[in-house]
């Protein structure tokens, strides 16, 4: 009896390799091995589903912080009316669908809640802390992991840090990364720039 032999390839390196029996038919599947997190050094990049990613830092409690490798999207608007990163358009897109996103793909009860310190640039609180899942980097964070992200990306992205407040001399500009690695503000609701979100993973 000739069995039809199906070999289906998802994967190029550290393969798992399955062997089904269909109705007489070989069906063969290999797939790239789960990633242990925990085993990757900070700086350390890592590719799940074709999109790549970069270890920040490892934290206790099992938790792996990383950020996107490359934009998730080159032209967007911080905010239509301020620059408070909790009723920002760059918040809810992160929070909303591509929450979704990543929740598919690590699994939906593995990206854990952090809080994001909205100090601004000249030192005022208005904005206190936000608490999300997904999240920009402040520039308090960029300072921490600016030689573990490498390469400058040849496109500005927004930080979540505010150049001031209501209380200080504005609201309209937040803090961006450009292309050199140095930082300015950008005004958040015309200025479109990249975006490059940061969660942590319960590993």
């Amino acid at each position: 009896m000739n069995n039809n032999i199906n070999v289906i390839n998802n994967s190029e390196k550290d393969l798992d390799v399955t062997v089904n029996n269909v109705d007489g038919n070989i069906q063969i599947i290999i797939t790239k091995k789960n990633i242990d997190l925990l085993s990757l050094k900070q700086g350390k990049a890592f590719e799940v589903n074709g999109i790549g990613y970069i270890v920040l830092e490892q934290l206790d409690g099992n938790k792996t912080a990383v950020i996107r490798k490359e934009l998730l999207d080159d032209n967007m608007i911080f905010g239509s009316d301020n620059n408070n990163w909790k009723s920002s358009d760059v918040r809810r897109k992160l929070n909303g669908d591509y929450l979704r996103e990543l929740e598919e793909t690590f699994g939906k009860d593995r990206i854990i809640e952090h809080t994001v310190d909205l100090l601004s640039l000249d030192g005022l609180d208005d904005y206190g802390t936000s608490t999300d899942k997904v999240s920009l980097l402040t520039i308090e964070q960029y300072r921490k992991y600016r030689k573990v992200l490498g390469e400058n990306l040849n496109k500005s992205w927004w930080l979540a840090t505010p150049d001031s407040t209501p209380s200080g001399y504005s609201s309209r500009c937040v803090q961006c990364v450009y292309s050199d690695g140095g930082v300015d503000c950008g005004v958040c609701y015309w200025c479109g720039k990249g975006v490059r979100p940061f969660f942590i993973i319960q590993s």
